[in-house]
């Protein structure tokens, strides 16, 4: 494979910012909410603070008055809350108010180790460099893409392009034998009635586009109906209407790293309608 210059210039970067993640301090803790005017503060920089911000020993945060902001430490399955006026120094074990006060939560040892989780399959994105070729026309796939779900007779659905009489769609299972080989005239199909898919196995999907000059290249993902065990053991961790804001942040970390990408966006874009200033948030939404 040949790269371009700019395409080297890119790579070499990316090799050149592996020994600085390598020498950075870990992160012990994340945010899981944020309100008001708060900033991270390192050295000699300043950040704005957003909700799903990993901290590390030796930063500090600033909230200015009325500002709040919620911090999980994976290891020791503490929460710790913050309001501002304040200033926190972010240690090893715990966060400590050199100016205001704190309050302290225990949290239960699968949310701390959501948390890890996350922060640890967060980072490996750092140093990715994505190598993008000219684009083709195909369908940009919507749903379910790449994630676990839950329902049994999904619907397929994908960003209707323009000039296309139909769509075709295949769907065949983990053996590669075709299920399904239909022609669409919307952006979207459900199973039919009765021809429910079975839990626990791993699906393959792909439309084309039908236009006037043939077929298009042909958009797919895989996508697995999650065993019922693993499906009630998610309903049991839904948060109730009126829990705390970080905890339905913990639970869409849970949930994507249990794989339900699909459900954890959804619980993300509620979110970010309640912080519509906060960029991690409206990211995660997208």
């Amino acid at each position: 494979m040949k790269y371009s210059v700019s395409a080297w210039k890119v790579l070499l970067g990316a090799l050149l910012l592996l020994p600085l993640l390598s020498i950075a301090a870990e992160p012990v803790a994340m945010v899981t909410d944020v309100k008001g005017g708060a900033r991270l503060l390192e050295k000699d920089r300043s950040a704005t603070l957003s909700v799903l911000s990993y901290l590390a020993p030796g930063m500090e945060i600033e909230l200015d008055a009325g500002a709040q902001v919620v911090v999980a430490y994976f290891a020791q399955s503490t929460e710790f809350s913050f309001k501002g006026p304040a200033r926190i120094a972010i240690q090893a074990e715990n966060a400590k108010a050199l100016k205001g006060t704190v309050e302290t939560r225990r949290l239960d040892n699968e949310k701390s180790g959501a948390v890890k989780k996350f922060v640890q399959s967060g980072r490996l994105t750092l140093a990715t460099v994505e190598m993008r070729s000219l684009p083709t026309v195909k369908p940009r796939l919507q749903s379910p893409v790449n994630s676990k779900i839950a329902d049994a007779r999904p619907t397929f659905s994908w960003k209707a392009l323009d000039d296309v009489t139909k769509y075709h769609l295949l769907l065949s299972d983990e053996r590669g034998q075709i299920l399904h080989d239909v022609l669409v005239e919307t952006n979207s199909w459900q199973l039919p009635q009765g021809g429910t898919l079975v839990h626990g196995i791993t699906y393959k999907w792909k439309v084309a586009a039908v236009m006037k000059s043939g077929e298009s290249d042909a958009a797919e993902s895989n996508f697995t109906v999650a065993d019922m065990e693993t499906i009630k053991r998610i309903e049991a961790k839904r948060p109730a209407g009126n829990d705390v804001f970080s905890d339905r942040v913990l639970y869409a970390v849970f949930l994507e790293n249990e794989g339900f990408r699909e459900a954890a966006r959804g619980v993300w874009q509620e979110l970010a309608k309640e912080r519509p200033d906060d960029y991690n948030l409206k990211r995660r939404a997208r």
